[in-house]
């Protein structure tokens, strides 16, 4: 039984909850109000699709509020109670994302999420029913009350067999004909193989090859009898000869070493003659070294002197030619560049200073100044002028000057003659500016050649210093100059007295060497001397060795022994290859007895598996025959419970007696509808009787599907059932609705826009209201 249901953001709910009970629930409200819309939410709450997703009507994203305001989620939940146990599932559909979110809880405990395919499984699994069985026979989508006759003719049995999931023994059927014809093919194969196949002849094969391989056997052991008696006696041959080789390889070493020991006396001797021609003593050749080591040390010690004196005046010189490359860059270069430049600006102030600039200088201040003044003086005239026009314009009467009467034209005239006072005045004074300027520019150069000569005198004050350092300057670099010539030269002579102390120290050095080798050669002599007498005590011990080694192999002929041995030698590899070539046979034989055996194998294997392929072609055709037999028994079995069913509903939902029965039956391999006459003749609901009559029969079909394929759970959703039902069918439909369903369905899920259905209510009711013209949202209204 489905407990509640809450809506957020779906389709035209914004936030709507509703609480359902056992008997029937409706829904009711006008057309667009969003009634079907909480059918669609149950059945995606439960299953996480809807018939209208199924077949593309609607998109994901279609179910989100997008009027009055666009939202980008929808949340659904459903509860629901199986026996004691509340369950809920909760989905949640994101926009452009699709199922974002899915939940199942039981009795408030979190089971499963997010994965929505997992939740789906769990509530099939609780509700033992799956979408298809849900959306074909508990939900009646809107005015598709009579889903069953709108299936085309031929194509009914194939849906109801999927409902009640016929069409898998159908494909096992299927299965087992592809399989069972699959099988006979590989029968036939493999008895094509066993008819090649001479297993008698495969057996007497064998038998030969393993009487033939049995005699090989004993020739090879008797073969090998003669290899052991031949390698024993090689082996003690070998060990015989080996001992001689070795023997007389010893005797070879001891005769190499003695006419060694010879040689090093015969050396010994004419090394010890030569030694005693030297004619210094042993102490005058020592002598002679200490005095040479002393005279090389004190030369060693004057040459590191004369080292370190040319390190000192090496420095002295680079210390020099740093000094003077600074003096000649840094500092007399430049001081003469200065000294050159204030020459010349010098030569520049006497010219200047020779001409009379001061006076030159007042003279032009008095002739601006005058220029000044006269410019002044001619604007204040001017100036004066203007006044005595203006006050001329505004008097009347008499003149302020000569008490005579003042008229128009006599003061035109005055004004006229200012005027031309103005004018001359006024060219007067363009003429002083011109002259004004010039003055001022005269003046102006005049300055400016005192300032240059005050910077004159400033640039020139230091010349005298600057010619003194100049000259400093030269004279430190001639002396430095002197001074590293000079070093220069002492420098070459300390080379060539180091150059000469080298060589002496090489002609010490040489020397020395030659007295030790003359040291060494007396050391040598005694040392040789001892060494000759310990030489001819060994050659006399290896001569007494050599005549014992030779007393050991004597008497013995090596070489007879060395062809005896390689004759064993020959006669055992005789032997090997004989006993190889017998296994070479040996495993040519195991070869072909392996290949029969396995061919042989091989055959009683496939003749094994063609029994078993026969005894599972039987089994399979067996189980073919059962499988149809199965569909057959479910068919009559399903369309006897439905017409039972439909017969116990049919008098409470057909008010009328010209039909007193309904039936569900097979013709021609599909499902037909018929209603029974009163005659007993039974005809074909979708095509004698009218729109009403038709409805009443589908409810009747629809009724019965959900009490036969999903008796456990007794839910029946009806959307818009009363099309074509006239007023006394809807009234009846109520009455069946309301006081007589109860018997069969304990849940039902009523959705309607005719009011007269309101009475079938018996379990919450509510009404739904939306204003369209305005893109409303729904609103939930409880019915009491």
């Amino acid at each position: 039984m489905i407990t509640k249901v809450r809506l957020k953001n779906w389709r035209s709910h914004l936030e709507s909850e509703f609480n359902f009970s056992t008997g029937t629930n409706a829904l009711v409200g006008i057309l667009g109000s969003g009634k079907t819309s909480v059918l669609d939410a149950i059945c995606f709450g439960l299953f996480g699709t809807t018939p209208k997703l199924q077949s593309k009507k609607l998109k994901l994203d279609d179910i989100i509020m997008s009027k009055p305001l666009a939202k980008n989620r929808a949340e659904v939940e459903v509860h629901f109670q199986v026996d004691s146990k509340i369950f809920s599932v909760k989905r949640v559909v994101d926009r452009g994302k699709g199922t974002t979110y899915s939940e199942f809880r039981e009795n408030g405990n979190l089971i499963e999420a997010p994965n929505s395919q997992r939740v789906s499984e769990l509530v099939e699994k609780t509700l033992k029913v799956n979408y298809e069985l849900f959306s074909k026979a508990i939900y009646s989508e809107q005015n598709a009350l009579d889903y069953f006759l709108t299936v085309p003719k031929g194509q009914r049995m194939k849906k109801i067999d999927e409902l009640l999931m016929i069409d898998r023994f159908e494909k096992a059927r299927a299965n087992a004909v592809t399989l069972t014809n699959r099988l006979i093919e590989r029968k036939i194969g493999k008895q094509s193989i066993v008819d090649q196949v001479d297993i008698e002849k495969l057996e007497k094969n064998i038998s030969d090859l393993k009487f033939s391989l049995n005699q090989i056997l004993s020739e090879k052991n008797q073969l090998s009898r003669i290899l052991e008696e031949v390698s024993s006696k090689r082996e003690k041959l070998e060990e015989e000869v080996s001992e001689l080789q070795k023997i007389r390889e010893n005797l070879e070493l001891l005769r190499r070493e003695e006419r060694g020991i010879s040689s090093a006396i015969e050396e010994t001797v004419k090394a010890l003659k030569s030694m005693e021609a030297v004619k210094q003593t042993k102490e005058e050749i020592e002598k002679n070294l200490v005095e040479l080591k002393r005279r090389t040390e004190e030369l060693e010690r004057e040459l590191k002197e004369r080292q370190m004196n040319y390190e000192k005046v090496s420095s002295l010189i680079s210390e020099s030619k740093a000094k003077i490359d600074f003096l000649k860059r840094e500092k007399i270069e430049k001081l003469e560049k200065e000294v050159e430049e204030k020459l010349r600006i010098k030569e520049e102030f006497e010219k200047l200073k020779s001409q009379v600039i001061k006076k030159q200088l007042e003279e032009k201040k008095a002739l601006y100044e005058r220029f000044v003044g006269e410019v002044q003086e001619l604007k204040a005239k001017i100036k004066d002028m203007n006044e005595i026009i203006q006050q001329l314009s505004s008097l009347e009467g008499k003149c302020p000057v000569c008490e005579s009467a003042l008229t128009e034209e006599k003061k035109s005239i005055l004004i006229k003659q200012k005027q031309q006072q103005i004018k001359a005045l006024m060219q007067r004074l363009e003429e002083a500016g011109r002259k004004k300027e010039l003055s001022e520019d005269e003046l102006r150069k005049v300055e400016g050649a005192i300032k240059k000569l005050d910077e004159m005198v400033v640039e020139i004050k230091d010349f005298d210093a600057l010619m003194e350092d100049f000259e400093s300057s030269k004279r430190l670099f001639a002396e430095l100059s002197e001074q590293t010539i000079k070093a220069e030269n002492q420098l070459s002579q300390i080379k060539r007295e180091i150059g000469d102390m080298e060589t002496k120290l090489k002609e010490a050095a040489d020397e020395k060497q030659q007295l030790e080798i003359l040291s060494l050669k007396q050391k040598n002599y005694e040392e040789r001397k001892k060494r000759l007498d310990e030489l001819i005590k060994e050659g006399k011990r290896l001569e007494a060795k050599i005549k014992e080694t030779e007393e050991k192999i004597s008497g013995k002929d090596l070489l007879k022994m060395e062809n005896e041995l390689k004759e064993l030698i020959a006669k055992e590899k005789e032997v090997e290859t004989k006993i190889s070539g017998f296994d070479q046979l040996i495993e040519e034989k195991n070869s072909r007895i392996k290949e029969y055996e396995e061919k042989l194998k091989e055959a009683i294997k496939q003749k094994e598996e063609l029994q078993k392929l026969e005894r599972l072609i039987k089994d399979l055709k067996i189980f073919e025959k059962a499988l149809e037999q199965t569909q057959i028994e479910l068919r009559t079995e399903f369309v006897e419970a439905v017409n039972y069913t439909m017969n116990k509903l049919w008098p409470t939902l057909y008010p009328y007696q010209d039909f007193t029965g309904i039936s569900l039956s097979i013709e021609e391999g599909d499902y037909v509808l018929q209603l029974k006459e009163k005659s007993g003749r039974m005809v074909n609901a979708d095509g004698v009787a009218s729109g009403g009559e038709r409805s009443i029969a589908c409810l009747a079909l629809r009724i019965a599907f959900a009490l036969v394929l999903a008796p456990h759970i007794r839910i029946l959703v009806l959307d818009e059932p009363t099309m074509n039902l006239d007023s006394a069918a809807v009234k009846e439909l109520a009455t069946t609705l309301r006081e007589r369903i109860g018997e069969f369905i304990t849940q039902t899920f009523l959705i309607t826009h005719q009011a007269e259905l309101e009475d079938a209510v018996t379990g919450n009711a509510y009404r739904l209201e939306r204003d369209k013209a305005k893109d409303g949202v729904t609103k939930c209204i409880p019915l009491t």
